[in-house]
């Protein structure tokens, strides 16, 4: 069943309508509507909204109709909805009357597509819990594009590398599932999981190295009040402390790779042993929950790397238990 979407380019001058069943037909018609003289295979499309890299039929099938996303060609370099509106905010003072132009075009075009209740959507409190399962669902697949596009997935000789990747995509799926995709983060409702106070005030956590903003009190948002703030509350960044692609990707992969050659280190028992498992759960709390995520304001979102890091979480036969699955 073919879905209608939207498509533009890095500069986002001009946005086009294209409906299309697959990700094969999505990039050929976005191809053509945009008028770039390269081969589909060269192309890339991405989420405009958070940058998620669509890979695969099944991510596609997860978004909702007219979602914007941009296709890029050759090496041009990805740029979020949110790092677009950040580096206006960042721009020189003589850019000043540009970035109001643009914000004003920005919060116009993006009001009804965005935060206008969905058919589904009965009330605000589904629509944030929406919200922050697309941000969830775009944490899962941008990890699982990272794993398969490793040299660990794709160069695996006998093939039992890219079934422990696989199954570790599998494990952790079934949890962030099974805990509803942390859907209660953005709903006031939700006492006891919510970020926001009982009437939907969030309040900006600051430097991922601080424990609390340094613009207390200015960095504050209640979406729950009007589109307005909902469309702004959209450059809010859930920012993860210790960092995605730079270090819990690259653990998850040394710590399947550990268990591909053999060579597990149990952080347990602190003994290395051939048989053993990897915990899951431990790269769940890191990716997906309040563990490692802080909802800060876009000026408190640092883009730097940051020195938190992950680690090897894999486990010795012995000490599996229930904390994990085995490999």
């Amino acid at each position: 069943m073919k879905k209608g979407y939207k498509v533009t380019d890095v500069k986002r001058e001009k946005k086009f309508g294209v409906a299309a069943g697959s990700l094969e037909e999505l990039v050929e018609k976005s191809c053509n509507k945009l008028g770039f003289n390269v081969s589909c295979a060269d192309c890339r499309l991405f989420v405009a909204e958070d940058g998620t890299r669509v890979s695969d039929d099944e991510y596609l099938a997860t978004l909702p109709p007219q979602t914007l996303f941009i296709l890029l060609k050759n090496k041009e370099q990805m740029v979020t909805d949110f790092d677009h509106f950040y580096n206006l905010i960042r721009s020189p003072k003589k850019d000043y009357i540009d970035t109001g132009a643009a914000a004003k075009k920005f919060l116009t075009t993006n009001i009804k597509e965005k935060f206008s209740l969905e058919p589904s959507e009965k009330n605000k409190e589904q629509t944030m819990s929406k919200r922050v399962k697309d941000r969830m669902r775009g944490y899962y697949f941008k990890t699982k594009t990272a794993l398969h596009s490793s040299n660990l997935y794709i160069h695996s000789k006998d093939g039992r590398s890219k079934k422990l990747i696989d199954q570790f995509l599998t494990d952790l799926r079934k949890i962030l599932e099974s805990n509803k995709y942390n859907d209660g983060y953005f709903n006031r409702k939700a006492s006891e999981t919510r970020m926001c106070n009982e009437t939907g005030l969030f309040e900006c956590g600051g430097l991922w190295n601080n424990t609390r903003c340094a613009y207390e009190g200015d960095h504050i948002i209640n979406p729950y009040r009007s589109r307005e703030e909902r469309i702004i509350f959209q450059t809010w960044n859930l920012d993860h402390k210790i960092e995605l692609s730079r270090s819990i990707i690259p653990k998850i992969l040394e710590s399947i790779e550990s268990l591909y050659n053999g060579d597990v280190k149990c952080i347990l028992c602190k003994k290395g042993k051939k048989p053993g498992g990897l915990i899951t759960e431990r790269y769940y709390l890191q990716i997906f929950t309040k563990d490692n995520l802080k909802l800060v304001h876009i000026v408190c979102h640092h883009k730097g790397k940051h020195a938190a890091v992950s680690d090897v979480y894999t486990v010795c036969k012995n000490c599996i238990g229930n904390q994990s699955i085995e490999y």
